[in-house]
């Protein structure tokens, strides 16, 4: 695994659970038409990007692999789900809205803590443990190849901060808006990767633009 390597990570599109402004975690939530056609956005601009890539990986939840699929059409990839792509666990606060979220103080608790469990979902240690596994096996898997992760926003940011060895695990600084793109590069097996691109959404048109958490600007 001596040859140079490349990861592009995609967050979904917009669903209606970001418009709504709930919190859904694992539970479903479907692209709205701003967010296919978000995808749709990211896809075709990923037809002149510098990097070849050869397949993409989804999360199993519908909206990263709806995202997934117009990419990976755009593209002419073969495109597979695997299942611990999918989004942090939130426990007893999953559904909830964005507001209660912000009351029960979610972020500013794990951020203070990398392994605090009080929702009884998953710490940041666990979803970057989790993250870190599935880059590993696909690394191993395809060694000689580019990958594509279309996954979900806080999976996305907690993998980051443990590739960058990043504070706290949260990751909070990594939060991509929804079809923006992050891409990194490995030039060995064992090495600390490099951060090339990092939430690149400028490719959207301005209407199709929001703040990383899912509401309009």
């Amino acid at each position: 695994m001596s040859e140079k390597q490349q990861f592009l990570f995609v967050r979904h599109g917009e669903t209606v659970g970001n418009s709504e402004q709930i919190a859904h975690g694992q539970t479903e939530s479907p692209l709205n038409d701003r967010g296919i056609r978000q995808a749709q956005s990211t896809a075709a601009m990923l037809r002149g990007w510098s990097t070849k890539y050869h397949r993409v990986y989804t999360s199993p939840l519908s909206r990263a692999h709806h995202t997934g699929e117009y990419i990976a059409q755009a593209l002419g990839l073969p495109i597979k789900t695997h299942d611990n792509l999918v989004e942090g666990f939130l426990g007893d606060w999953e559904g909830i809205t964005y507001q209660e979220l912000n009351e029960v103080g979610f972020a500013r608790r794990s951020i203070e803590d990398d392994n605090f469990s009080g929702h009884n979902g998953e710490s940041p240690n666990q979803l970057a443990d989790r993250m870190a596994s599935v880059l590993e096996e696909i690394r191993a898997q395809h060694p000689r190849e580019n990958i594509i992760f279309v996954s979900h926003g806080a999976a996305i940011a907690h993998l980051l901060a443990r590739l960058m060895d990043s504070t706290p695990a949260f990751g909070h600084q990594y939060i991509m808006h929804n079809s923006a793109i992050t891409e990194i590069t490995f030039h060995g097996a064992d090495d600390k990767p490099e951060l090339s691109t990092l939430n690149f959404h400028e490719h959207l048109p301005e209407d199709l633009r929001g703040k990383p958490t899912g509401r309009p600007r």
